[in-house]
């Protein structure tokens, strides 16, 4: 299992938290626990920045093509990435064995 970031932002004319009916649907696309489920997904922690239109959501996957299609519903309604990560640990267990040099 590898993690992810999916950082999402939205506007105010697209925000799914307009009206009761949408925000229900978008409540079980993002934390439904079946769809979850299908797609391999473990949510680590999730967050709305306050006084924003943007979400965090940290998971874990068997792979980057799940969390990808698990952020489609996201992309209807603004910019979404899907962002690989590693530990502070790992990344620099690697600079000081010199597999990798750098941030990139």
């Amino acid at each position: 299992m590898a993690t992810y970031l999916v950082e999402h932002e939205h506007t105010d004319s697209t925000c799914p938290a307009q009206s009761s009916e949408s925000a229900k649907m978008m409540e079980s696309l993002v934390l439904g626990e079946e769809r979850l489920e299908k797609l391999g997904i473990k949510i680590l922690e999730d967050g709305k920045v306050t006084g924003e239109h943007r979400l965090l959501i940290l998971v874990e996957a068997p792979g980057r093509q799940n969390v990808e299609e698990y952020a489609e519903p996201f992309k209807m309604v603004g910019p979404t990435k899907v962002l690989d990560l590693t530990t502070c640990g790992a990344f620099l267990d690697q600079v000081l064995a010199g597999t990798a040099k750098g941030c990139r």
